[in-house]
């Protein structure tokens, strides 16, 4: 392992235990808890080590749902990480099932119209896009599409990505003029976007994926202009570093790429 790698495990493990101890005195601070097991468990995956990623998670979800009053929307994030491990790990039937339970917790519980229950719409989307079920895909695409819109309005990052993994599954299915339509509606989205809402490599994407759909269709010179402003893009980002986070984050689908 890393020697870096290993250093950050084992500061984030003893600050795990720290956080265990305050927990059992003071149950208040159980989200600091929860916090830092999900720093731990990002860590772990890192590391490749899954299952105890995984055993992290299962021990936050465990110690939120016996409190008096859990905090349903944290239960349902906590099954969107079990989720999204589960997807990491290859596993990409346990992710459906439990970005479904994510998904029966919020709605359930009134959290329908809200950024963590669109975010898993989108994901369970992606999923079902790798089981090869595009209907089910299609479907929850638009569910996340309509509660984004709803939520932040057609000019927004999450509608340009929800545009863009629509315009990958068309892609996918061999549709390409829907294909077409979608990634350039992304793409106009993101042009607009300020600094603060704009991922370099979300744009860079939304090129990457209309070369590769201009090249379908046989329009050569503007594919060859999208890869370049791709490269361009790639060239002058930085690398990508992943926050804790208690929730697993819009997952962008980058399977148009150049061919």
């Amino acid at each position: 392992m890393d020697s870096a790698l290993e250093k950050q495990i084992a500061t984030a493990a003893h600050a795990v235990e720290d956080a265990r101890r305050r927990a059992h005195y003071d149950p208040a601070s159980i989200g600091e808890l929860i916090e830092q097991m999900s720093v731990l468990a990002d860590l772990r995956q890192k590391e490749g080590d899954f299952r105890k990623a995984e055993s992290l998670y299962r021990e936050a979800l465990f110690r939120v749902q016996e409190t008096r009053k859990p905090d349903q929307a944290l239960i349902a994030g906590i099954w969107s990480l079990i989720a999204h491990l589960n997807d990491r790990w290859g596993r990409m039937d346990e992710a459906a099932k439990a970005y479904e339970k994510a998904l029966e917790i919020g709605e359930k519980h009134g959290l329908h119209d809200s950024d963590a229950i669109a975010t898993i719409k989108n994901n369970l989307a992606v999923i079902f896009k790798t089981l090869r079920d595009n209907a089910k895909a299609e479907r929850y695409y638009n569910e996340a599409l309509d509660s984004f819109r709803r939520l932040h309005g057609e000019n927004c990052a999450q509608v340009a990505s929800i545009y863009n993994n629509l315009g990958v599954l068309h892609y996918s299915g061999l549709d390409v003029e829907r294909a077409q339509e979608m990634h350039e509606k992304a793409l106009a989205i993101r042009q607009r976007l300020g600094e603060d809402q704009l991922d370099p490599n979300d744009l860079s994407q939304t090129y990457i994926n209309l070369g590769a759909v201009y090249k379908a269709t046989g329009d050569f010179q503007k594919a060859e202009e999208c890869l370049e402003r791709a490269k361009s893009l790639r060239a002058a980002n930085g690398s990508y570093r992943p926050r804790p986070r208690r929730a697993a984050s819009l997952l962008i689908d980058s399977a148009a790429a150049w061919r």
